[in-house]
């Protein structure tokens, strides 16, 4: 398991399964049997965890496979989609800000053009954010290896 998320999973499954030991196992159960309930619901927990990290990597390894075979502007495009689709939002909204101060013609822009540009907004930056996040963490991992 990565380090920083296994921590971070294990930590929250730990406090969950506790809540949920306290409130809905009965008294009278012993505390070793309590303790045992509870590492068994921890791990079965984090190996839910490890089934759906392994779902998500065997779906990237799938889709870099199939793109091995691909025409070249296929690869282009899934590189280039996201950065060139989001400057041109950028540059849109750059031009409703600078257009009336510079003379030219305003751009009207309605609310589901707005919730367009900001849907395009946040999923780039939040997808890179995820990208350069996940790629420290593996970093970190292939280090201590």
């Amino acid at each position: 398991m990565i380090p920083i998320a296994g921590d971070l999973i294990a930590n929250t499954v730990g406090k969950v399964v506790d809540k949920l030991t306290e409130h809905y196992l009965p008294a009278t159960m012993s505390e070793v049997e309590k303790a045992e309930f509870k590492l068994e619901a921890r791990r079965l927990a984090t190996e839910e965890y490890k089934t759906a990290i392994a779902d998500v990597q065997g779906a990237r390894s799938l889709a870099m496979k199939e793109s091995e075979g691909a025409p070249g502007w296929t690869r282009v495009l899934t590189v280039t989609h996201r950065p060139v689709w989001s400057f041109l939002i950028l540059a849109l909204f750059a031009w409703t800000v600078l257009a009336p101060y510079m003379g030219f013609p305003n751009i009207a822009l309605n609310e589901i053009h707005k919730d367009i540009m900001q849907t395009v907004i946040v999923f780039y930056f939040g997808g890179r954010t995820i990208e350069k996040a996940a790629s420290v963490v593996k970093g970190q991992v292939k280090a201590r290896s």
